[in-house]
């Protein structure tokens, strides 16, 4: 390997931010089509070389904060390919391999991506915390470290900017979200009962959070929008099942005939706009006590049938 080959590959790693991980393997590539081709210079066979970025590269990857399994699958995938494209036998080259990663030690290398994660965690709930109580503008990179009781070095080892810290939560409040309310909607069978719980659980979401998503709707105008296409198309995603039972309902006659992602757009849309008010009053009054009210409307309208008119409302109005 050439002398600066193992710092290359530490620059392209720890330059690559976590949302963009898979950036880093163009550029790893990159750098083991170069060891290849002054591989004999060296006196070194094209599989030692392989090896060794294998080792090394794989190395840097679990001392960082954007490891993970699939990035390493896709790295090995690439790495075979450029292999096999330099003449390297493939089945050879995948028992080496398997011996090389076979005498890693797998704890440490766990221990290693636990304390990685444990550490991320503890920056981001600091962010939800800062970014909450002072606002985006006034929180500062400084002020989130010190909440997390880390150095300010280490929180830019995981994010460049309090931008893309930001950025960051806001995946990691949807990706929690959406895996809450699968698990909850998987404990109901009834459509209409899935429906409502869809309902309770994303009102009380934004209840419990309610000071960071103001800063959120302060920060970015179009966040709710932003954010109810995330949860739909990841809930979507999550729930393959749910069509299949809207659609069971339909036919049975418990549904009308609709397009379901317009019914879901605009059960979020609707929802939006109660929690908007809600925040505008300043979020005080609780957000789940207008469950039956949504529902009443959602799932029967607010109109009084003509034969209706005239009797008991069944109604609440809440001002």
């Amino acid at each position: 390997m050439r002398p600066t080959t193992k710092k290359e590959i530490h620059d392209v790693v720890s330059r690559t931010k976590a949302h963009k991980d898979t950036f880093a393997i163009k550029e790893l590539i990159s750098i083991l089509r170069i060891e290849l081709e002054t591989a004999a210079q060296r006196d070194e066979t094209l599989e030692e070389v392989v090896l060794q970025f294998m080792e090394d590269s794989t190395s840097a990857l679990v001392d960082s904060p954007i490891y993970s399994d699939a990035l390493v699958r896709t790295l090995y995938v690439n790495v075979l390919e450029v292999a096999g494209a330099a003449g390297i036998q493939r089945e050879g080259l995948l028992e080496d391999l398997l011996f090389q990663s076979l005498r890693r030690p797998v704890e440490i290398e766990g221990a290693k991506r636990k304390r990685h994660k444990d550490v991320r965690d503890r920056i981001v709930a600091a962010a939800l915390d800062e970014f909450s109580d002072r606002g985006f503008h006034h929180a500062t990179i400084d002020s989130i470290a010190e909440r997390a009781g880390i150095a300010k070095g280490t929180v830019y080892r995981y994010f460049k900017t309090k931008e893309e810290l930001f950025n960051a939560l806001k995946e990691v409040t949807v990706r929690e979200f959406v895996a809450f309310v699968k698990q909850e909607i998987g404990k109901e069978e009834d459509i209409l009962r899935v429906i409502e719980t869809v309902i309770k659980n994303y009102l009380g979401f934004f209840e419990t959070n309610s000071a960071f998503f103001k800063v959120l709707l302060q920060e970015q105008k179009d966040f709710g929008r932003e954010f109810s296409e995330t949860f739909i198309n990841e809930l979507i995603l999550a729930l393959p099942g749910l069509k299949r039972r809207c659609w069971r309902a339909s036919r049975d006659g418990y549904l009308k005939q609709m397009n379901y992602f317009t019914v879901f757009y605009g059960i979020i849309g609707f929802l939006n706009g109660v929690i908007h008010k809600w925040l505008h009053h300043g979020g005080e009054a609780s957000l789940t006590a207008e469950v039956d009210t949504i529902k009443e409307v959602l799932f029967y309208g607010f109109a009084v049938s003509p034969e209706k008119v005239g009797q008991a409302p069944t109604l609440k109005v809440i001002s």
